[in-house]
Parts: C-alpha cells; structure tokens; sequence
C-alpha cells in the first residue's frame, strides 16, 4: 500500500515537471485588439451616458429656472401699475382693480355790476360788495375707483373746495361682463340732461347750463337702472328712484324723485349723432314744501342772482327735456331745453300736523319754467369731442405740448337762457304774487377758448355777457325806468380764466 502511494506521487511529480517545463518553452501569448476595442467602446459609452445625463439634468434645471422667472414676471405683472392719468393697480384673472382719481380747478375772474353801476354794500336785493373780482378754488376732489370679482364697481369722491368736506359720486355698481344692465347704487346725480350728466372735467364752458343751476340739479342718493350698449355704445336707457341730498342732515327726510333718461347716438357717414329725453318728477320735503328756482349769471365766481323766483309754496315739480348733440371730425354742436312745471298751493291752504311751507308765496295758480342753450365748438388742432354713453367725454390730444405739439385747442361758444317769470292768474294784471311770479329772464352769451397742452391738463378762458329781464333786482337796478318792473333790462359782463388737472 505504502508502495504504491510513494510510485503514484513519483509519476505525479515527474509530470508535474515534464508541463512546466513545455510552457518555458512556450512562446507569450499577445493581447487580444477586439477586447481593447470592447473596452475602449463601454468606457466611451459610459462616459457619453454621463454627459447625456448631465446634459437632461442641466435642461430640466434651465426649465425650471424658466418656469420661475415666468411665474415671477407675472406676478410683477399683477403687481406693477399701469398709468392711466394716474397708477392704476389690476389683476384682471381676480378682477379686483384700483385707481386713485383728483380733480384740481382753480378760478379767477370779474364778475361786472349790473349796468356799470358800482354800488356800496346791498342795495334791493343785491349785495354789490360780492361783484367784482374774485379767486376761488373751484373744486378740489380726492376720491378712488375700481373693481371688485363678479361684475361689482365702485367710486368715491370727496370736495375739499371752501374748506369744507362735500360728498361727489359715492357708488357700488354691478354689471356682469358684456351684459347690458347695470345698477348703480349710491351717491349720484339724478338722470336729468346731457349737460348735467357729463362731467364737470369736459364741459365746454366753465359753469353747466343756466337752467341745470336754476332747477337744482344736485346729487342724492338713490338707486338706478340701465340699459347699455357695450358693443357698439349706441343707446342708453337709464331709470332710478332718489331720495335727498347725501348731505341733508335732517331726519325728516321725505323728500324723493323719480328720473328717467334715453339716449340714442348712431353714426351718419362720419357724423356722429345724440338724441336724448328725459324726466323727472320730485316731491318736496314734507316740512319744507317750497320750490326756489334761480340762477347765477354763468359764474361762480359770485354768489349774487339776478333771476330768482323766491320761495314757492309747492309740494313737487316736475321736468321734461330733450337733448340734441353732433360730433363731426373737428366740429361739434349741441342743443337742450327743458321745461319746468311747479306743483304749487293756493292761498289759504292748510296743511296737516308737521307739514308747512317754510314761509314761501302762496300763488293763484302752479307756475312753469323753462330754459335752454345751444352751442358750437371747433378744435383748431384737429381733434374731436370725446363722446360715450350718452355723455361728453374727455379728447383725446393728438399732439402734446410735451412731444413737441400744441396741444388741442377748441374754441366755444354758446347762447344760454332760462326764463323764470310767469302769469299764473289772468284775473289781474299785476306783476307781483299772487298773480305773477317776477323771476326774471336771463340770455347769456358766452365764448370760451380751451387750452389742452396734454391729456388730463386744461387752462380755459371765458368771457360772458348776460341781458336780464325783470326779476327781483330790476327795480332798484334801474329805479327811474317807466317801464313795467318786469319789462325792465340791464346787463352785466363776466370774464374768468381756469387751471384744471384730473386724472
């Protein structure tokens, strides 16, 4: 056993030896060039898989940066006002905007004596230290407008002017997108003429028409309705119920009106066309039923009148107007005369528990008034008169001083009347209560000249001549006259420039 073990480890070794020794002499086997390629090609790709990572990764990280930027420039957008006149904040996907708005007119101007008569003090019913000249600051407004999600809209303006606060349009307002309805509600002048509904910042002559200040045309609270045309502003119909004045500080507060005004503007050629009526009917206050109609004469400058009715004993009134406009590329012209009907009391009338007239004429019969304007204007410097739902608009100038233009430049002018003086009883042939009411009649000429150096910016200069008839002030303006008191005539001048800035 041991034998056979000890030859069996002889043979293995000497084989052993035998192999080792063949491969000495063997020649190295070579490197194989198609594993050096295989090699050389995984690394390749492998380095390429890297960088094509890299690369995606660097994309989705510029995408992303993009995407920020973007989110970022749209929330600037949100944020950075635009500049309408003044910073108008908007985020039209909420629908909530804000704007502040101001109105700044200062006034100087002479406001002349009846007939050149210069006079001390009052004398009759004309106090002559109030003629003259004079500066006033004839409004200064502050207020903010916008928009709230869902349709709703709001204003609120407040009159600094005299050092006092005053109350201008204060309104909420609803109307969906591109529907035709809106409802205002506020704040706000009733629905009574063309001159009386389009702002103060686009009038053509400093003061409104004599009649809108002879009727008491003022802002009350109430709500109104209207139907619009927001696609091609073609026709307005408007209708609204008021209470009183928003700074009527009485608690017997049962006075109210009823308004309601149409306006239709289609477009013949390149003329532009308005026609409008309108009506009102107002109830006096119970503790104070009384009209008192007059007029200045065609400035604020003074608060002297020369047409007055005096008080009325009356328990309403009511107006009917019709309006006439054109727009003809430069040329405009415009028209309105509104008559004025007194719901009035005779003699003797007795009124019940908390009622009266305050002290007011009782006359024989229910007096009317009526008044009325019509004017032309002409832009020398080619613009046109701003015009839209049923109102004057602000121009836009073609040319601002401040591009190196002159601005737009319109000339005016206009013939204004209002006629307060009526017979109520033909029983008699006297010209004082209770058989006439001796307001007087007041025909005014006017020429303005307005300067607009840019938009937002308007210096304006107006002379005025008004003819007065009768009235309260003829006896002692002219006390040697044979003529009948309200067949007496006098005349005053009136000049007076403006400064005015909106937005």
């Amino acid at each position: 056993m041991k034998r056979t073990t000890i030859v069996r480890g002889l043979l293995a070794g000497s084989a052993l030896f035998i192999g080792t020794a063949a491969l000495a002499q063997e020649p190295e086997p070579q490197p194989d060039q198609s594993d050096a390629t295989a090699e050389a090609a995984i690394a390749e790709a492998h380095d390429l898989d890297e960088a094509q990572a890299k690369i995606e990764l660097l994309q989705a990280q510029v995408e992303a940066l993009q995407e920020s930027i973007a989110q970022i420039q749209a929330a600037q957008a949100k944020a950075a006002p635009s500049w309408k006149g003044a910073p108008e904040l908007a985020d039209k996907d909420s629908g909530f905007s804000f704007k502040p708005t101001a109105l700044i007119q200062y006034d100087a101007g002479y406001t002349g004596f009846p007939d050149g008569n210069e006079l001390n003090g009052t004398v009759g019913t004309i106090n002559y230290n109030n003629l003259g000249f004079n500066t006033r600051a004839r409004r200064l407004v502050i207020g903010a407008q916008g928009s709230l999600p869902g349709g709703f809209g709001y204003k609120a303006e407040f009159n600094l002017a005299q050092g006092t606060v005053d109350y201008e349009d204060i309104v909420l307002t609803y109307q969906p997108p591109e529907s035709p309805f809106q409802v205002t509600i506020g704040n706000f002048y009733p629905l009574s003429s063309l001159e009386t509904m389009t702002s103060s910042k686009v009038t053509s002559m400093l003061e409104r028409a004599s009649f809108t200040d002879a009727f008491n045309y003022n802002r009350r609270l109430g709500i109104g309705l209207a139907l619009l045309d927001p696609k091609t502003d073609k026709y307005t119909l408007t209708a609204g119920i008021f209470s009183q004045p928003i700074n009527n500080t009485s608690f017997t507060r049962t006075g109210w009106q009823v308004a309601v005004r149409g306006t239709y503007s289609p477009m013949l050629g390149d003329t532009r066309l308005h026609l409008g009526a309108n009506f009102q009917y107002r109830a006096n206050q119970r503790d104070q039923q009384q009209g008192l109609y007059r007029a200045r004469p065609l400035t604020q400058l003074t608060d002297q009148r020369f047409v007055s009715t005096g008080a009325i004993a009356s328990g309403s009134d009511y107006v009917a107007g019709l309006e006439l406009g054109a727009i003809h590329k430069s040329l405009h012209a415009a028209a309105e005369v509104q008559k004025l009907w007194v719901n009035g009391y005779n003699p003797g009338h007795t009124f019940g528990d908390n009622n009266g007239t305050g002290g007011a004429t009782f006359y024989n019969g229910d007096p009317s008034f009526w008044g009325g304007y019509f004017e032309m204007g002409y832009f020398l410097t080619g613009e046109t008169r701003g015009y839209k739902g049923g109102k004057w608009d602000r121009t836009k100038v073609l040319k601002p001083f401040d591009k190196g233009g002159w601005g737009a430049i319109q000339l005016n002018g206009r013939l204004d009347y209002v006629d307060l003086s009526d017979r109520v009883d033909d029983a008699s042939s006297s010209v004082a209560a209770p058989y006439y009411v001796n307001g007087g009649k007041q025909l005014g000429y006017q020429l303005s000249l307005i300067w607009s150096p840019m938009d937002y910016i308007r210096f304006m200069a107006q002379y005025g001549h008004v003819s007065v008839t009768g009235g309260p002030a003829a006896a002692t303006v002219d006390p040697n006259s044979n003529d009948a008191v309200n067949n007496r005539k006098y005349g005053v001048d009136t000049a007076a420039v403006r400064a005015q800035l909106e937005f």
